[in-house]
């Protein structure tokens, strides 16, 4: 049953909203929204939201907004049903000026990828905005405290125009000083607690959204054309979520030996993202994201790329670390590309189940006050 009846008596009313808010629109900096609210509320009535992203995408001006059906972390069973959000954010042009210079970037991520030719994909469009916007509402299955996203998930407009990167000010830098810094003064051996970066912060976050946008999408599987997502069903967001971070730390190193990525950043990008692993964590391992570090907590200990330290702290190792994160990457790519269910099943039972001994005790100290997440109080208009 499509949502657009099953959910009828919400959504028509939800797009009368959307073009009573169009008809609000009438300066010319609010030009672009108009048009995206106006193809919105026609989406939701009509269940075909292709036209309306291309619409998202050229959205310009002090807002960004997004309303709709997009992830499909709820779907237990196959991993399809996308559930409805919605953000409204305000942008902040000189922070994402600053970024910008990533852009240009993506083609040579994606030919760089560790895997063969034939797996990649060349044919990502030529639109990859990055907006830095704080955060003023969210609802829905935006509810949930993202950090960042990366829309639209059709890959038929990834391949036609493009995908953007919203990454959310506000609620990321409320995480790292509440949650991340005290966790990596608990996890992390002190002289390596002492050296995280909001910047390197940041960045991953960045790049793990770019990151979303690169690899296999649509595939072909004996002899027919299917999309990744629709292969490995329940197991792909976790997969994808695995793949994003994994290939955040993979595409800033590249960048860095390309000169585009300052150097002297990288020096703090292992340590942060092993407390960002326990952050993570703390979310369970039945979720997407939980279980993604789940399996990159496993596999980098099996390289020796991270190690328990004598009194029980984890540390990063510096010259497996980078390699480790390559050989991890080209796994969780084959496994998209090649779209084995039953292979991407067993990958994730063997480093996706069992939470490694010596992370358990870290994980416990980091209850008694230390939040989980925030809970933001929006203001009322």
């Amino acid at each position: 049953m499509p949502y657009t009846e099953a959910y009828k008596d919400f959504l028509a009313p939800a797009a009368a909203a959307m073009r009573a808010a169009a008809a609000l629109a009438t300066t010319p900096e609010m030009a672009t929204l108009k048009k995206y609210l106006e193809s919105r509320a026609s989406a939701f009535q009509s269940n075909d939201y292709y036209a309306s992203d291309l619409d998202w995408l050229d959205l310009e001006g002090p807002l960004e907004v997004v309303l709709g059906p997009y992830e499909t972390y709820d779907d237990g069973l196959m991993g399809y049903k996308a559930s409805f959000e919605a953000f409204l954010c305000v942008v902040d042009p000189a922070e994402s000026e600053k970024l910008a210079k990533y852009k240009g970037e993506v083609a040579f991520l994606e030919s760089s990828l560790p895997i063969p030719d034939e797996h990649k994909n060349p044919n990502r469009g030529a639109t990859i905005p990055i907006k830095v916007v704080d955060e003023i509402y969210a609802t829905g299955q935006a509810g949930i405290m993202t950090i960042a996203f990366n829309l639209p998930n059709d890959q038929r407009v990834q391949e036609d125009k493009g995908f953007k990167n919203v990454l959310l000010r506000n609620v990321m830098l409320a995480k790292y000083d509440a949650i991340l810094v005290p966790i990596a003064e608990r996890v992390l051996p002190a002289e390596l607690a002492m050296a995280l970066s909001p910047e390197a912060f940041v960045n991953f976050v960045l790049f793990h959204e770019i990151s979303h946008g690169l690899g296999p999408g649509k595939i072909t599987k004996n002899g027919v054309e299917t999309e990744v997502r629709t292969e490995l069903r329940e197991l792909y967001p976790t997969l994808e979520e695995a793949k994003a971070d994994v290939l955040s730390l993979f595409v800033q190193k590249l960048l860095a030996d390309k000169g585009v990525l300052p150097a002297e950043q990288m020096a703090t990008v292992p340590q942060t993202f092993v407390a960002g692993i326990f952050r993570t964590a703390r979310f369970g391992i039945s979720e997407a994201h939980g279980q993604g570090v789940l399996v990159q907590v496993n596999y980098l200990m099996e390289k020796g790329a991270i190690v328990v330290t004598p009194e029980g702290k984890f540390a990063p190792v510096d010259d497996k670390f980078f390699d480790a994160v390559r050989d991890l990457a080209h796994d969780l790519l084959m496994l998209q590309a090649t779209g084995d269910y039953d292979a991407a099943k067993a990958f994730l039972e063997k480093y996706g189940k069992v939470v490694p001994e010596a992370m358990n005790p870290l994980i416990e100290s980091l209850g008694g006050g230390l939040p989980v997440d925030i809970t933001p109080q929006y203001a009322e208009f």
